[in-house]
């Protein structure tokens, strides 16, 4: 998915919260533009999202101390972001195109299982910049999934906060409210798989740029 598509997914879950650790697998996007994430999150607040490989090289997204870094190693030079920093040069007045508000959240009656987890089917309605959007989703109460869901929804609040977005009445506030958290969402996000348990502290390690971008800063 396209760093767009991924921001907006991830604006539509902001809602902060405490959460355990574990990794989780996310596959975004559908036909040739599907991709395959991976979301690393520790019970010290650190979320990292793993990025496809690509020809410019292997990267993710570290959510620490508040702030969202952009991590790039192409050919063997590491490049860190201030995705804060980025956004502002991108957009300096600040963007809207990606703001979204709930609506209502409505229980089909069906259920669903997704990577192993039982789900509710539920009617998700929202509104964004081109009015109201609508999804079948699928929510689940099993702390496994809720854990995981906070996490994600921990790594939205503080890229919202970077990009300067408002977080008032969001998805994620609905279900942070309801205890639930999201295995699918219509054909554009569904969770692949998720593994609770320890991980590797050194993955949240944010590292030493070895290529300076001074416009980013690192």
């Amino acid at each position: 998915m396209r760093m767009r598509g991924i921001l907006g997914m991830a604006l539509l879950l902001v809602a902060p919260s405490a959460f355990a650790s574990g990794v989780a697998t996310l596959a975004t996007g559908s036909g040739q533009n599907s991709e395959t994430m991976v979301l690393e999150y520790d019970d010290q607040g650190h979320v990292r999202m793993n990025m496809p490989k690509s020809q410019e090289g292997a990267g993710y997204m570290l959510n620490r101390d508040g702030k969202i870094w952009m991590v790039m190693n192409m050919q063997g030079q590491v490049m860190v972001m201030d995705m804060a920093r980025m956004a502002a040069m991108a957009a300096p007045t600040g963007d809207d195109a990606m703001q979204q508000e709930f609506i209502s959240a409505k229980p089909t009656g069906d259920q669903e299982m997704v990577a192993g987890f039982k789900g509710e089917v539920y009617d998700l309605k929202w509104k964004d910049k081109k009015g109201v959007q609508s999804a079948r989703v699928v929510l689940s109460r099993d702390p496994v999934v809720v854990e995981y869901s906070n996490a994600w929804m921990q790594f939205a609040e503080n890229m919202a906060k970077s990009m300067g977005q408002k977080t008032q009445n969001s998805i994620g506030d609905y279900l942070k409210g309801k205890g639930l958290g999201m295995l699918r969402m219509g054909d554009d996000f569904k969770v692949v798989s998720i593994e609770p348990g320890k991980v590797n502290a050194r993955d949240f390690v944010l590292p030493k740029a070895t290529m300076q971008m001074p416009m980013f800063g690192g």
